[in-house]
Formats: C-alpha cells, structure tokens, sequence
C-alpha cells in the first residue's frame, strides 16, 4: 500500500513538473507577457545607438524569447566596427546589447594612401594626421604570413615592457621572409619572419640589445639590429661619424 502511495506521489509530482515547465514555455513564448519594449546598448563609443537599432531592425513587440540572438548578432557584426557582441534577454521586456567595437592596431599603406586596421587587418577608417603618433605605418608587401604578422603587432602593442615599445615604431614591414622595423630614433631592426612565438623570443632579445643602448646613451649611435641570423645571434651596426 505504502509503494503505491510512493508511486502515486511520484507520478503526480512529475506531472505537476511538467504541466508547470509548459505553462513557462507557453507564457515565454506564446503569450504576451513578455514582448519587447526597450533595448539596452552597452560598450559603444564610435557606432552610435541608432545605428545599433537600425541593424537589429526591430519594431517592438516582439516576442522576447522569440528573438533569434544568433542571427540578431550577425546582423550586428555586419557593421565594420563591430567586432563581436553579446545579447541577453532581460525580464519582463528588455533586450541587453553589448557592444565590443574594433580597435585600431596600424596605419595600412595602401596605393600612398593610410587606412586604420584593426588586429584582424579590417579596414576602419581612413588615417588621420594624428594618428602617426600613436600607431605605426604598415606595409604589407606579401600577404602569406599576414596573420602572423598581425598577431605579433597586437603582442607588441600589448607588452609595453619591451623596447623599442610600439609607440617608439614608426614603420614597420613585411616582406617575403623578414618583418622590418623603423623606429622614430631612426634605428632599423630585422626579424626573421617565423612563428609568433619565436617572434615573442626574438623581440625579448632585442629587448635586452636595447636596454643596453639606451643605458650607454648610444641611440644615436646606432644605425641597424638584425636579428636575423642564427637563433641567439645578433648583429648591432653603429653609423659612421
């Protein structure tokens, strides 16, 4: 008697279970307890709120739980500046919109011409005057190790422990098998082109050959660092006086 009284509870519990989870489904979905009324944009400085809402084209009203965020995102990413969002549904009526816009890492060179890229080489804008001061010209003259050379650049402008820090390059190329810097105290360095994290290496390297120039006051001094030698091997050429 007792098991069947167990069993009679169990089963009423599970169906009591699961009248309530559709009766969640249903009100989520299906009525209009939930529809939108407001949106939120968070994270935003350089695309305005209006252009936000014109590419999410929603009228209001709509269903919350409704609302695909998968295809809502990609209408977002659309945008140049727009590297990526994150939508969350808020009860009863507000859908949040967090923006993460892209960043400028360079000034591409392009047909004499310079245009911000972000780290994944997307074009932002056209460069400005000022922008020299904080972001160094690029030039790309073989695309193969692109994104190579991008994730090194976005290394270097992060770590602002090694020298010459970023601010510090006023040039920077790449060609078919060496990355190329100028710096603004007119020193030419040269790295072999390999994997990011031998690029990591090199540049910790240089890192000590320019401490050591800069505590012995020989920036001037110095016309050329080529790392590109043999792993561990370094020449340093001093300029004619």
């Amino acid at each position: 008697m007792a098991n069947k009284r167990r069993l009679f509870l169990g089963i009423t519990f599970s169906l009591l279970v699961i009248l309530l989870a559709g009766l969640m489904v249903y009100a989520l979905y299906f009525t209009k307890l939930f529809v939108l009324k407001e949106i939120k944009v968070y994270g935003n400085a350089k695309v305005s709120k209006e252009e936000v809402l014109r590419l999410l084209d929603l009228k209001g009203g709509e269903i919350l739980y409704r609302l695909d965020l998968d295809e809502l995102r990609e209408r977002l990413k659309k945008h140049h500046l727009i590297e990526d969002t994150i939508l969350r549904r808020q009860l009863p009526s507000t859908l949040e919109v967090q923006i993460k816009e892209r960043s400028p890492l360079a000034i591409l060179v392009q047909n004499n011409k310079g245009y911000l890229i972000d780290r994944n080489g997307v074009i932002l804008s056209e460069a400005n005057p000022n922008d020299i001061l904080y972001y160094p010209y690029v030039f790309i003259e073989d695309e193969k190790d692109k994104d190579v050379f991008l994730k090194f650049l976005e290394w270097l402008k992060q770590n602002k422990k090694y020298l010459p820090v970023y601010e510090n390059l006023q040039k920077i190329f790449l060609t078919k098998d060496k990355i190329v810097l100028n710096t603004k105290s007119n020193i030419t360095i040269f790295l072999p082109l390999t994997t990011t994290n031998d690029l990591f290496t090199l540049y910790s390297y240089l890192d000590r050959i320019m401490t050591y120039i800069y505590d012995n006051h020989l920036e001037d001094r110095v016309e050329l660092i080529r790392l590109d030698y043999p792993f561990g091997r370094a020449l340093v050429k001093y300029r004619n006086t």
